[in-house]
C-alpha cells in the first residue's frame, strides 16, 4: 500500500537545508520538495547571496524558514541582528551559546513576542575534543553540549542545537530543551566529509531528536524528492 508522505509523523520533523550558491536553484529546489516538507533552512551562504528575498520566497510557498547565521557578538550587535530577523517571521533563527549569558538573553529579549524562536548551537558537529582542547574548551564533547544547553535554558532559551551523539547526554543530565534539532545527518559517512559526529535520520530522532537537518545527501542527490519520500518513511521507522 502506497505510503501518503505529508501524513508520516515526522513530516514535520525534516528540514532540508538549501545549501546551494544559487538563489534561483536553492528556490527551484524548495518549489520541487514542498510537497512534502514544511521547513527549509538558510544559511550564510544562501541568505548573503539572495537576502531577504530567500526568506520571504520560502515563506510564500507556506513553508517555514530555519535561519542559520549562528549570531555569536556583542549583545547590543545580536539584539538589533535578531530584531532584524523577526520582522522577516522566520521560525527559528540560530544563535552561538558560547556567546554567554548576557548574548543570549539579549537575543531572547529581542524575539519576545514574535513568532520567531531563538535555537542555541552548542558544539558545532564538525568538532572533535581535540578541536575544542585547541580553542581552550576543557572537558568531554558531551560536557561541554550539556554545559551550553543548560546556559541557554537558564536563559529563557527552550531550543538548541547539536548532534544526535550527545542527546543520551543531555538525557542523563535531565536537560529536555522543547526543540532539539540536530545537524550531520548522513545516509552514509563520505569520504573527505567535514562533519564528524554523523547519525542516521533514524538513529536521530530515536535519541530524542526533534528535528532533523539534512542538506548535502539531497542537494546532491539525481532524485532529490525521491530521496526525501525515503528520509521521511526511514525516520519513521517504515522503511
Amino acid at each position: 500500500m502506497a505510503i501518503e508522505v505529508s501524513s508520516l509523523p515526522l513530516a514535520n520533523g525534516l528540514i532540508v537545508a538549501l545549501d546551494l550558491f544559487e538563489v534561483d536553484n536553492a528556490l527551484l529546489l524548495a518549489r520541487r520538495l514542498r510537497k512534502h516538507v514544511n521547513w527549509f533552512k538558510v544559511g550564510s551562504q544562501l541568505f548573503l547571496r539572495g537576502g531577504p528575498r530567500v526568506v520571504e520566497e520560502i515563506r510564500s510557498l507556506g513553508a517555514h524558514v530555519f535561519l542559520d547565521l549562528k549570531f555569536h557578538d556583542i549583545p547590543a550587535t545580536v539584539e538589533r541582528a535578531v530584531r532584524a530577523c523577526v520582522q522577516m517571521d522566520v521560525g527559528y533563527l540560530t544563535v552561538h551559546a558560547v556567546g554567554g549569558r548576557r548574548m543570549l538573553r539579549a537575543a531572547v529579549e529581542a524575539a519576545a513576542g514574535s513568532k520567531t524562536r531563538i535555537l542555541a548551537v552548542t558544539v558545532l558537529t564538525s568538532l572533535e575534543e581535540t578541536d575544542l582542547s585547541e580553542v581552550g574548551m576543557g572537558g568531554s564533547l558531551s560536557e561541554r553540549v550539556c554545559a551550553l544547553a543548560a546556559l541557554a535554558g537558564d536563559c529563557g532559551i527552550r531550543g538548541i542545537v547539536c548532534s544526535a551523539r550527545e542527546l543520551s547526554s543531555l538525557r542523563k543530565a535531565g536537560i529536555r530543551p522543547e526543540v532539539v534539532v540536530t545537524p550531520g545527518i548522513r545516509l552514509t559517512q563520505r569520504k573527505g566529509d567535514d562533519q564528524r559526529r554523523t547519525v542516521s535520520p533514524r538513529e536521530a530522532f530515536a535519541l530524542g531528536a526533534t528535528h532533523i537537518v539534512v542538506g548535502r545527501p539531497v542537494v546532491e542527490a539525481e532524485d532529490p524528492v525521491n530521496l526525501v519520500r525515503n528520509l521521511l518513511q526511514e525516520g519513521s521507522g517504515l522503511a
